[in-house]
């Protein structure tokens, strides 16, 4: 994610269940009945999970000023028994917007 300092590290429940058991959270926050995010803060890293009810993708995304432009997003979905995690930028000048995918390694 381009424009953040801080290391995001996503943990998606819905493919990593094992992984939610052991895991402690400091703050967490239900959405709706079907979206609820937890993280936790040390000194330089934000740790977010997602637990999320879907049939498709679920997403998170960051943004400076609430916007979408210019936002850093992460899409995760699952494709044949295989995870799938794509980041894309928001870009535009507020006549519209382009997702820019991030060319991951």
């Amino acid at each position: 994610m381009c424009c953040y300092p801080t290391k995001v590290l996503l943990v998606v429940v819905g493919f990593l269940s094992a992984v939610a058991a052991a895991a402690h959270w400091d703050h967490a926050v239900d959405l709706d009945e079907n979206y609820r995010l937890l993280w936790s803060l040390s000194q330089q890293d934000i740790t977010f999970e997602v637990q999320a009810r879907t049939s498709g993708y679920v997403g998170l995304g960051f943004s400076t000023d609430g916007t979408i432009y210019g936002a850093d997003i992460i899409i995760g979905w699952v494709e044949n028994g295989q995870v799938h995690f794509q980041t894309i930028t928001i870009i535009g000048d507020g006549n519209g917007w382009i997702a820019q995918i991030a060319q991951n390694p």
